[in-house]
């Protein structure tokens, strides 16, 4: 049997924070490029198993919380534990500080565009995200206050930042590829509402499209 690769993190600084990897600084810039306030390892949590857990990101205007995770780190048992016991478990109409409880959300490494995508190619690709326990979380802006959030489709859907309704508005998927995600070194703009940059997609024969 051959054994897996290991991968190792490397330390990255980004915003006077010094990162335990990259890809925590990347999604560090993923949101502050897109104005979300977050706060990094703010706190060390007790789960009811016992374990204590100490989650990457907390985005205080949200009740979001990150855990990144990239390639050959799969095991999600505490981002998971974590979900369950802070998801919404009132017994009928929610009355929770934030719409659903506190959401939990894996950010994984970015998406590449989808093959034979016409256009333009985003240069740091899309952001990637999982939910480790419940409902799937999808992508949302909020016509009020402009905040790009995620959100379970668990009625009622509200902004998570200033309550106005989303009933009307578009949910995305990660694999939807409308989240623009930003690299801590590339010294873009904005993450989610940048415009399409890079070189053009092209053909097999290499023409342009």
């Amino acid at each position: 049997m051959t054994d897996e690769p290991t991968i190792h993190a490397v330390p990255t600084q980004y915003a006077g924070t010094l990162f335990r990897s990259r890809l925590e600084a990347d999604w560090a810039h993923t949101l502050s490029t897109n104005g979300t306030t977050w706060q990094y390892e703010p706190e060390t949590i007790t789960l009811p198993s016992g374990t204590v857990y100490i989650p990457d990101f907390w985005l205080p205007e949200l009740g979001t919380w990150i855990e990144v995770k990239g390639p050959g780190i799969p095991r999600a048992e505490k981002t998971a534990e974590l979900a369950q016991t802070r998801a919404c478990h009132c017994a009928r109409e929610c009355t929770c500080r934030w719409p659903g409880g506190e959401l939990v959300i894996l950010g994984r490494t970015s998406l590449g565009p989808l093959p034979g995508a016409r256009g333009h190619r985003p240069t740091c690709g899309y952001a990637n995200w999982e939910t480790p326990y419940g409902p799937s979380a999808y992508s949302v802006t909020c016509p009020a206050c402009r905040r790009v959030q995620w959100i379970t489709l668990r009625r009622p859907w509200r902004c998570r930042a200033c309550r106005n309704g989303l009933e009307k508005q578009p949910v995305y998927r990660a694999v939807d590829r409308q989240l623009r995600f930003a690299e801590a070194t590339s010294g873009l703009g904005s993450a989610f509402t940048m415009p399409d940059l890079g070189s053009p997609f092209t053909d097999d024969t290499g023409a342009t499209q």
